[in-house]
């Protein structure tokens, strides 16, 4: 076979996975969100609005884990007092966690919901909390530190896809209120509608493999 016979198996592998791959998605059992810094308010934490995502997982039973991630940063000493949450979606959830799930959180993290209250700065991104977690002051070091993870299951009434469709519509949103950032300052930030992708870069790999995969046992069945 020649190079160019080679390439061109390559390509159409590629193609054939990455089809695969895109098409799979829409069945994900796992998204993951970023966090934008609120507009309008405190400039303080806009650098570190990377440094934390909201990862969503269906782990079946009707139950979705929600895991609040920051990110490890040495040079500070942040952490995420409050959780908030904004629920519009006419039937999210059928229950909601009194604590966070220490089997699912890195670190020291102790949490308990609270409802009401108000995400700091929240008003400039039209946040209006249905409930809230906050910091155990029970337990040392209870609030999500650089480096640590706070998960939470829900119960939810419709299926995983609902779910996601209320984050991408706006309808379900989570707010963070970071404090102790440089100079005391505090900053607020709201999950993204739009769901990180896979790099472009992985995706193309993946679909070469999987296409790859796919044209082998095509090959087999024609030999045979």
């Amino acid at each position: 076979m020649n190079f160019l016979t080679k390439f061109r198996n390559l390509a159409i592998a590629g193609l054939i996975g990455a089809g695969v791959l895109l098409g799979g998605s829409q069945q994900a059992s796992a998204v993951t969100f970023g966090f934008d810094n609120i507009a309008g308010g405190s400039t303080a934490g806009d650098a570190y609005a990377s440094n934390f995502t909201l990862d969503v997982n269906d782990i079946g039973a009707g139950k979705v884990l929600f895991q609040i991630v920051s990110a490890v940063a040495p040079a500070l000493n942040y952490g995420i007092r409050t959780i908030f949450v904004e629920n519009t979606s006419p039937s999210a959830f059928s229950s909601v966690p009194s604590t966070n799930d220490a089997s699912n959180s890195v670190g020291k993290v102790a949490m308990k919901r609270y409802f009401g209250g108000f995400l700091p700065q929240g008003i400039n991104a039209g946040f209006d909390s249905s409930f809230r977690f906050d910091r155990d002051l029970t337990t040392l070091g209870s609030a999500i530190q650089q480096g640590e993870t706070a998960g939470f299951i829900f119960n939810i009434v419709g299926d995983f896809a609902s779910l996601i469709d209320a984050l991408t519509s706006g309808q379900l949103r989570f707010g963070l209120h970071l404090q102790n950032l440089p100079g005391g300052a505090s900053d607020s930030y709201v999950n993204s509608v739009t769901p990180v992708p896979l790099p472009a870069a992985g995706i193309l790999l993946i679909g070469a493999m999987g296409g790859l995969g796919f044209a082998s046992r095509r090959k087999k069945r024609v030999a045979a």
